[in-house]
């Protein structure tokens, strides 16, 4: 026996093979650990306008930082040899050879590491000064 709070809907065929394509976006990071060579009481601290510059002139932006301290704060070292600490910046554009690192700073003392030959995994290992 047919429920009378129903309602009978007829659904329209589509067609959807050619007109759905589909969105693929690969999440990507570059992770750069830096070490610093450093003596007891030194500080340290990072810029929110630290980049990676690719060799066509692309920035990639610094999203975030482990192991020191973002101005105008810092971090203070408590020994002698090497400060380590890593940074995460938006993933490089898959024609990207090598790069540059650099702290774009409104004072003297930013760092940059040019010439970094980019790798298939996108992690790197640098000394700055």
């Amino acid at each position: 026996m047919p429920r009378e709070d129903l309602v009978e809907v007829e659904v329209p065929s589509v067609e959807t093979k050619n007109e759905i394509k589909p969105l693929i976006q690969e999440e990507k990071q570059t992770v750069v650990h830096c070490s610093m060579p450093c003596q007891i009481g030194m500080g340290a601290r990072i810029w929110k306008s630290t980049y990676l510059i690719t060799d066509g002139g692309t920035k990639i932006p610094l999203l975030f930082w482990d192991g020191i301290s973002q101005a105008p704060y810092w971090t203070i070292i408590e020994h002698n040899g090497f400060f380590k600490f890593t940074l995460f910046f938006g993933g490089l554009p898959n024609d990207c050879k090598t790069f540059t690192l650099k702290e774009e700073i409104p004072e003297p003392g930013g760092f940059e590491v040019k010439g970094i030959r980019r790798n298939k995994s996108d992690v790197y290992r640098v000394t700055v000064f």
